[in-house]
């Protein structure tokens, strides 16, 4: 259906709604950027916490192995 409106389209403006369908793709691409943009600015600030909270704990991690090492050669 949108096919046949499309081309009834054609058939009435002619290269016209070429251009129109090229100028509306054109307008969305930069429509959906401006929102990838917006929420990327968004989350910014979450990625970043998020980003200290796993390397505190990897910090974390790597101390608790490093216990469980020594108690595990301290038990030989």
């Amino acid at each position: 259906m949108a096919q046949d409106f499309e081309q009834l389209m054609k058939d009435i403006f002619g290269e016209s709604i070429s251009r129109l369908t090229k100028f509306e793709t054109e307008q969305t691409k930069k429509l959906v950027d401006k929102a990838h943009e917006i929420a990327r600015e968004a989350v910014k600030d979450d990625i970043t916490r998020l980003k200290a909270e796993i390397n505190e704990l990897r910090s974390r991690v790597a101390v608790l192995e490093a216990e469980r090492v020594a108690a595990s050669n301290e038990q030989v």
